[in-house]
């Protein structure tokens, strides 16, 4: 093998992305209701809102459930980009960088407090 052909395999680089999980959907239109399988890796699943049915090609509104990814879902719920708020103008680089920290820590307790209310009950 020549040279070039080594330098040029070793340029090409394929970024590989862990596969979350795959969900089975059915297309709603009573015409079509194909079975479709939807692969997510986690950033996808964080942004999941829809799916296009590979038969009709038409594109439904479509949510995840606790049912669908049930050992990711406590962590997506939190870290979904609902979740995250938009930054005050006038905050400091040192409040953006505990962003994330203080987001986790308003979920916790907001928890917490339903689960307070719900035992005084």
């Amino acid at each position: 093998m020549s040279e070039e052909k080594k330098k040029l395999r070793r340029r090409v680089v394929v970024p590989r992305e862990l596969l979350l999980v795959e969900v089975e959907r059915y297309c709603p239109d009573p015409e079509c209701r194909a079975r479709n399988g939807v692969g997510l890796t986690k950033e996808e699943a964080r942004t999941y809102d829809a799916f296009t049915c590979a038969r009709c090609e038409q594109k439904w509104d479509d949510a995840l459930t606790e049912r669908d990814i049930p050992e990711w879902w406590e962590e997506l719920r939190i870290t979904s980009l609902d979740a995250q708020r938009a930054p005050a103008r006038d905050t400091g680089a040192e409040e953006l960088a505990e962003g994330p920290v203080a987001r986790l820590s308003d979920a916790w307790r907001a928890s917490r407090e339903a689960s307070d209310g719900e035992d005084s009950l």
